[in-house]
């Protein structure tokens, strides 16, 4: 049987591999390959991160894997003509998923003869709550070895691996579209506040004309269509620049939608983004 364990490089994941180098006796001698998705979004510094994990999974005899979309999040955003949002959830799909399933196919890992490890834990989020050690993913049996593991417990494992506990979650991401909170943004590098503005601009400048002509009822002038509009953060419409402003400025100034995801996470494919 061969294991594949999806990583991110976040805290669950480097305690997911440590995990399985503690654990490696009860599988006897079957094969382990970590693999990571890279989505062409992630804050500046995790391709180094990626590296140091890369390398510690070889000292330990797991496989290592980095793979990736034909296009990164800004092309795929540019083709869309539309970020990815909660109703269109495009991006853990054709960043995530898509390439995931074309490397198990090229590679021969089916599921016949492969399972699928997963650093996914109850107690992240209350949506997270009924998570459980076994199940099924994408028709492969599926293990969750930290499912029942507290946030002290996953740490200690992180820190028997030689690694520092990340204050945030996964950068593979930077920002994720589910992350609108002050903590979040106030965290967004300058370039890619820049490249998000330079985004939001081409989008919305297709997308004002796209309604002009085409005589839309909601069309107005310059509407911006930004990366986190739909979470109508700070004044309104604004696009990053506004709310990263939003983000550094006084408690009490601006004012959030009342039902504002307190997790922060994506729900949708637990598992494959953020850990």
């Amino acid at each position: 049987m061969k294991n594949i364990i999806s990583i991110s490089g976040g805290n669950d994941s480097i305690a997911l591999l440590q995990w399985v180098i503690e654990n490696r006796e009860h599988f006897e001698d079957e094969e382990f390959t970590a693999v990571y998705v890279n989505t062409g979004w992630a804050i500046s510094w995790w391709g180094g991160r990626m590296s140091v994990v890369q390398a510690f999974c070889e000292m330990n005899d797991i496989k290592y894997y980095e793979i990736a979309a034909p296009q990164g999040f800004e092309e795929l955003v540019r083709k869309k003509g539309i970020f990815p949002n909660r109703i269109q959830k495009y991006c853990t799909f054709e960043l995530k998923i898509k390439p995931m399933i074309k490397w198990r196919k090229e590679m021969k890992f089916t599921v016949r003869n492969s399972r699928i490890l997963i650093g996914v834990r109850a107690d992240e989020s209350k949506a997270r709550a009924n998570t459980v050690s076994l199940g099924e993913r994408d028709g492969y049996e599926a293990i969750y070895p930290l499912a029942y593991s507290n946030d002290e417990q996953r740490d200690e494992l992180i820190l028997r691996a030689g690694f520092d506990v990340l204050p945030t979650r996964s950068c593979e991401c930077h920002p994720c579209i589910y992350e609108s909170s002050k903590i979040a943004l106030k965290r967004v590098e300058p370039d890619r506040i820049e490249l998000i503005a330079d985004l939001e601009k081409d989008i919305s400048d297709y997308t004002n004309a796209k309604r002009k002509l085409s005589k839309h009822p909601k069309y107005t002038p310059n509407e911006v269509f930004g990366m986190f509009n739909s979470r109508n953060i700070g004044q309104g419409k604004g696009g990053i620049r506004e709310q990263v402003a939003w983000a550094n400025s006084a408690r009490g100034k601006y004012k959030l939608p009342a039902d504002e995801n307190e997790d922060g996470l994506c729900e949708e494919q637990a598992g494959y983004c953020g850990g």
